[in-house]
């Protein structure tokens, strides 16, 4: 009888996937429903309409990512920059050439696919490295491009800020109480139908749909089935960059266009959390569940009076969508932690202790500390501000590198905790007159407690998808809890730099800029010694295998979450003196697009190695310096060709020159270091030397003579 029945419902819904797409609508309904119906207030139908237009909208987004997911097994963090650079040149067109506004949406459809050939292109670099690190990647290309979208109104001659705007179809318009709808809506509610259309059409109806869908269940086998996987790729990757750039083009007049790269993750988050509800894997169900979040924040935010409110709603359901994921019960090791930097070796113990190594060693930590405490100096007045905040930048590069560098959890989200920890630390200066050390100890606690709230999920969620939650937070405490429009009496937006000890006056910039740095130092110092005890080598055994260290007895939950505590401390000091360098904490001061930054900074530097990751903020720092206009571009494109070229980073560039002059040492020393030449090819007289050696070889084995012994070349000079 269920056969029978089961056999009604396919010859009535095809292969089911209908079925599916109409229990999506209807739940998405009954939970919009719920919502409208729990909160105080009933929303009229008008804000209904509206949270399911924009819900329409990212649900188109979410789908973008599921494809481009399910076809790199990747989560595309450039996604939301795809689209609006390709909606940005359409717009400035339009305003600025007045070329006709459809032409405009049709432009920047195509300049779309075009952005999503070229980001396919980059990303084909990076066919055999671990997902993890492509994603990375795509937080590169993420800044790139809206470095480029900055730079879009310059090279088109439009207009740098971009609100709602009115087009020939604004004359048209209906009124849905208490919400107006003009034609631009009209072209939503047009062209939502007609994209959904169109790609089930491709992905069911056409063998090109066919191999990509066997391309995302199993691209072993469809390799091996003589699928073209990289072309059908490329094909995906066109069709989510049309689709990100229709989607945010057609809700341009009525919402306008941020040219910013904070728009990113903030662009990002609403289908971020629609394709994670989806679990990453079904279109339909991405689709609709951008629908119910849309009209479940409208709700939600007209009934609340609290700005960003509906930012924190989708941070809490990307939480518990991760949350009740299945896990894996693969045994084997999965790319679940951050490895490719690897930590940096350190000299070797023969030849720690010669003179010549100890003193180079003494004269590098003299002039780094020298070039240090002498920049206040040299860079001279109206610097001193950039000195402190990059020693606020490497102090939380120096949180990165305890938590993503050798612990292995890659973390979106930390000027999220330095944040917290500015805010409490600016109340305590300006509402207590507390003491400045007070105050900073109490911003590391801040820190703490806030890490520890992020990895107690992070035991269960891991990978990129923690990527994703710890960027939804960096959204969420920037956007609604540091906005002083809701917390005006928390926020400390003007207080004064404190007097220490009666005698320094932070409030002169040099003076201040000498406090960060010092400041700076003592945590370079303490968390290099703790990488040198048990703590380090736990956390970085942790990382490398977490099997295999549990079977050792090694407390794997405990050292996890120990990393996110030092680094919630390290953070939340960083984001006192952030504070305390402003003088103030206001709109973005804690901006998310800042954790990516300085997420690059330490990578490009070397994110296992504190010295990597410092000298990654000082270069970024010095090249913004240089070249204001280009940050984005130079943090962003720089990340790509490190993690290319030298996926150590710099630190890695300057431990193989190291290594070269060890070896030079050794040589002279007629010292023999595996450890610096075991990666050397054999050379002519190495060869010659292990054939000499194998007679005698043969003759001392206790096989007696005769018997075959395997002689490796010798690898080592002498």
């Amino acid at each position: 009888m269920r056969t029978l029945a089961a056999g009604r419902l396919r010859a009535a819904f095809g292969d089911g996937r209908t079925l599916r797409a109409l229990a999506g609508l209807a739940g998405a309904l009954v939970l919009a429903v719920v919502v409208a119906n729990a909160l105080p207030r009933v929303a009229p139908g008008g804000v209904l309409l509206e949270g399911a237009e924009y819900g329409a909208v990212e649900g188109l987004l979410a789908m973008g990512l599921v494809l481009t997911y399910r076809a790199s097994r990747i989560v595309n963090f450039a996604y939301g920059a795809m689209g609006s650079l390709a909606a940005t040149a359409g717009v400035e067109l339009f305003l600025a050439d007045h070329v006709n506004w459809l032409a405009c949406l049709v432009l920047a459809v195509l300049f779309g696919g075009l952005v999503g050939l070229g980001v396919d292109a980059v990303l084909r670099r990076f066919t055999d490295a671990p997902r993890l690190v492509v994603t990375v990647a795509t937080i590169g290309l993420a800044q790139g491009l809206g470095g480029l979208q900055l730079l879009l109104p310059r090279w088109i001659g439009g207009p740098t800020l971009i609100g709602g705007f009115s087009t020939f179809l604004s004359r048209a318009h209906v009124e849905v109480f208490p919400v107006l709808f003009t034609g631009n809506d009209l072209v939503i509610a047009l062209a939502v139908p007609l994209v959904l259309l169109g790609l089930s059409v491709f992905l069911l109806r056409t063998d090109a749909g066919a191999a990509i869908r066997a391309v995302a269940d199993n691209r072993d086998r469809a390799l091996l089935l003589g699928i073209p996987v990289r072309r059908l790729t490329t094909l995906v990757w066109v069709i989510a960059g049309g689709v990100a750039a229709l989607t945010t083009v057609v809700s341009a007049p009525s919402q306008g266009l941020v040219l910013s790269a904070a728009a990113g993750p903030d662009l990002l988050l609403p289908a971020l959390a629609a394709a994670v509800v989806a679990r990453m894997e079904r279109l339909p169900q991405a689709f609709w569940a951008g629908v119910g979040l849309g009209v479940v924040t409208e709700v939600v935010q007209f009934n609340v009076s609290e700005q960003a409110v509906a930012d924190v709603v989708l941070l809490g359901v990307i939480l518990v969508a991760l949350l009740l994921q299945r896990p894996s019960r693969s045994r084997a090791v999965g790319e679940e932690t951050w490895s490719a930097a690897g930590v940096s070796r350190p000299i070797p113990s023969a030849l720690r202790h010669l003179p010549e190594v100890q003193a180079a060693r003494w004269l590098l930590g003299a002039l780094a500390v020298g070039g240090a405490l002498a920049l206040p100096f040299v860079l001279g007045p109206g610097a001193e501000l950039e000195v402190a905040v990059g020693c606020a930048f490497g102090m939380v590069a120096v949180s990165l590198v305890v938590l993503s560098g050798w612990a292995g959890s890659v973390s979106l989200g930390q000027f999220a905790i330095a944040g917290i920890g500015g805010v409490v630390a600016g109340d305590l200066i300006e509402k207590a007159n507390a003491d400045l050390f007070l105050a900073l100890a109490a911003a590391g606690a801040a820190g703490a407690v806030l890490a520890v709230v992020v990895g107690l999920p992070a035991l269960r969620i891991r990978g990129i998808f923690l990527a994703v939650s710890t960027l939804a937070l960096a959204v969420a405490v920037n956007a609604y809890f540091l906005n002083p429009t809701n917390f005006s009496a928390e926020i400390p937006q003007s207080f004064l730099r404190p007097v220490l000890w009666d005698r320094v006056n932070l409030a002169d910039g040099r003076a201040f800029a000498e406090f960060c740095l010092v400041l700076l130092g003592l945590t370079v110092a303490f968390v290099a010694g703790l990488r040198r005890a048990r703590a380090g080598r736990v956390l970085v055994a942790t990382r490398d295998n977490e099997r295999a260290a549990a079977a050792m007895a090694v407390p794997t939950v405990r050292a996890k979450l120990a990393a996110f505590v030092l680094a919630g401390v390290v953070a939340g000091v960083a984001g006192g003196l952030y504070a305390l360098g402003l003088r103030a904490v206001g709109f973005d001061t804690y901006d998310p697009s800042l954790s990516l930054l300085v997420f690059s900074m330490a990578v490009i530097g070397g994110l296992g190695s504190i010295g990597g990751a410092l000298l990654g903020v000082g270069v970024i720092e010095l090249a913004s310096a240089l070249f204001p206009t280009y940050q984005l571009e130079i943090a962003g494109f720089g990340l790509l060709v490190l993690l290319l070229v030298l996926p150590g980073g710099l630190a890695e560039a300057l431990t193989r020159l190291r290594d070269r002059l060890l070896r030079l040492v050794a040589h002279r020393r007629g010292l023999e270091v595996p450890t610096l030449t075991a990666d050397r090819a054999p050379t002519g007289a190495d060869q010659a030397a292990g054939e000499e050696l194998a007679p005698a070889l043969r003759d001392a084995s206790p096989r007696g003579r005769g018997a075959a012994l395997p002689v490796a070349p010798l690898a080592g000079p002498g």
